[in-house]
């Protein structure tokens, strides 16, 4: 035998001896634990695994029926305060006395209190159901605060206090994150100092603390206040309480008596960013500081720009795109279906309401309606069901009508259950007029795809489209138009047939065929000549201009669609 072999035999009797020997200290641990614990208590421990299962079985349930019941009444509690909300905005829109506007000043004050709390316990219940989503995007830090801060220093003014908030200059104007929860997390804790000061102020300062390992950069953000401060006990629950590790499943919230649900809600929506908070208090005055991370934005001067645009675009759109616009209401509380009509009057818009599903079942598949805002939550049929009845209509007799979810529900999922349903859209209550119209106008607004490689002619499209109130969209390529196509439905698609790299015909047989699925047609000219009239009429064209292209030809064309 050689050396090899008998170093391999060596090893597997190495294997089996220690085999042996791990059989042998497995039977010893049992023994041993057995003699301990003894066999009833073995049972015991059986029986008591089965009741944890159980119970965490319970516990799940629990969870699902507090979650629907909180859907259920936070649906009831902002359709009431939608229309507290909208009434009284009409009414201080018209002429008062001093006492009456004062009383319904306080009126929606009180009403916004109560939406904070409502708000909250929503937040709440998100996160322990792991269903709250962060909203990334890039934002501009010290805009996206003024307007609450402006209002926060309303409250600061009525109490004789001074509102004060400083951004350190090496702290960048962009960054990249959830800037609504950031801006919900800060309102929070001035309101909270706000509250617990009776004179002095409340001052803010957000700070670069450079950046953590996996290169993000670290602000704080810090809230000091000059109140009677926090006294010990319930400063050292707070302070446990904020340096729990992140608990989805079960947050433990603070005591009656302390800030309760609103420093909850805030500690855990820090913890789900990746932050840190901490509080420190004395008898002069209390500081609540929380760091987060954030990803810089290298083009904000883009960024700035495209937010200017935004905003100078929103009154021209509301002009063109909402007036004459025929819309069908569903809406089954009345106060409600009131505030929404006169709010869509307001804005130019003919608007036809009904009460009950049926009602608009019957209306949006045999009127001529250009949208539908449909409430979800109505006796009988509800949103849903009607959506899913009118889609089925569609698709059977062709068309397609926009319809937009006015809703009070505002848990995690809602917006996916609506457009699942076949909705397009989600406005939730109570509805801003401001969103009303950012939420409207795109599917009120003509949308045109102008395939076209002619610069010249390009332009004069563009151009004579925009004045007339298009949305306009451009592409170069065929490539390009079926992308364009594919995203989206467009109203007027003007494509350049003679150009041989376009391949005209043979993209517009391509969007024919995306129509057949989406059951959305659009009006397609070519830009070709008189020659290829047959080949037109093959591939479903529906008009024809010949080149040269001149506003007066197009405005022509446009007139008799």
């Amino acid at each position: 035998m050689s050396e090899i072999e008998k170093l391999e035999q060596q090893l597997e009797e190495l294997k089996a001896e220690l085999t042996k020997q791990k059989q042998t200290n497995d039977l010893l641990k049992k023994r041993a634990i057995q003699a301990i614990i003894g066999n009833s208590d073995a049972a015991q421990c059986d029986a008591d695994r089965i009741a944890c299962e159980v119970g965490r079985a319970q516990a799940e349930q629990a969870s699902r029926v507090k979650s629907i019941f909180l859907e259920t009444v936070s649906h009831e509690i902002r359709s009431s305060m939608h229309g507290i909300i909208g009434m009284t905005e009409l009414v201080l829109g018209t002429q008062l006395s001093e006492e009456q506007r004062l009383y319904l000043e306080m009126v929606n004050t009180s009403v916004d209190r109560l939406m904070v709390v409502v708000n909250e316990v929503l937040d709440l219940s998100s996160i322990e159901t792991g269903e709250l989503e962060l909203e990334l995007e890039d934002f501009n830090l010290k805009k996206s605060l003024d307007h609450d801060l402006y209002v926060l220093n309303l409250s600061a003014e009525k109490k004789g206090l001074k509102l004060n908030c400083t951004i350190d200059s090496n702290v960048p104007s962009h960054v990249h994150g959830d800037a609504a929860r950031l801006v919900q997390i800060i309102t929070s804790l001035v309101n909270n100092s706000i509250k617990f000061t009776d004179e002095g102020g409340v001052f803010i300062r957000i700070a670069n603390n450079g950046y953590d390992q996996g290169k993000n950069l670290q602000l704080r953000f810090q809230i000091s206040d000059t109140g009677r401060g926090i006294d010990p006990e319930n400063l050292a629950q707070i302070q446990h309480y904020f340096n729990q590790e992140l608990q989805t499943d079960s947050p433990s919230p603070l005591s009656v008596g302390l800030p309760g649900v609103g420093l909850t809600v805030t500690s855990q929506l820090v913890k789900i960013m990746k932050g840190e908070l901490g509080v420190v208090s004395e008898e002069n005055g209390t500081t609540f500081w929380f760091t987060l991370p954030y990803k810089e934005v290298a083009d904000f001067v883009t960024i700035e720009k495209k937010a200017n645009e935004t905003l100078e675009n929103i009154k021209e759109e509301a002009t063109y795109a909402l007036r004459g616009a025929k819309i069908l209401l569903a809406e089954d509380e009345y106060i409600n279906r009131i505030l929404i009509e006169t709010v869509l009057k307001q804005l130019g818009v003919d608007v036809i309401s009904v009460d009950s599903g049926e009602e608009a079942i019957r209306l949006a598949c045999g009127g001529d309606f250009q949208l539908v805002l449909m409430d979800i939550q109505m006796e009988g049929v509800d949103g849903l069901e009607a959506t899913r009845t009118i889609r089925k209509f569609e698709k059977k007799n062709g068309g397609h009508i926009p319809i937009v979810a006015l809703t009070a529900l505002a848990m995690g999922g809602d917006r996916e259950k609506c457009l699942q349903a076949g909705m397009d859209d989600y406005l939730a209550k109570p509805v801003e007029r401001k969103d009303m119209v950012a939420v409207l106008s795109p599917f009120l607004t003509s949308k045109a795809l102008v395939v076209d490689s002619d610069p010249v002619s390009q332009n004069i499209f563009v151009r004579t489209l925009i004045e007339a109130g298009w949305q306009v969209t451009i592409a170069e390529t065929k490539r390009a138009a079926m992308y364009e196509a594919s995203l989206a439905h467009f109203d007027l698609v003007i494509f350049d047939i003679i150009n041989p790299h376009m391949e005209g015909l043979a993209a517009i047989k391509i969007i024919r065929q995306l129509e057949e699925y989406s059951g959305q047609k659009a009006i397609i000219i070519g830009l070709g000549d008189e020659n290829m009239k047959e080949d037109m009429i093959i591939s479903n064209v529906d008009h024809s201009l010949q080149r040269p292209v001149t506003k007066e030809k197009i405005e022509q064309k446009l007139s008799s669609l």
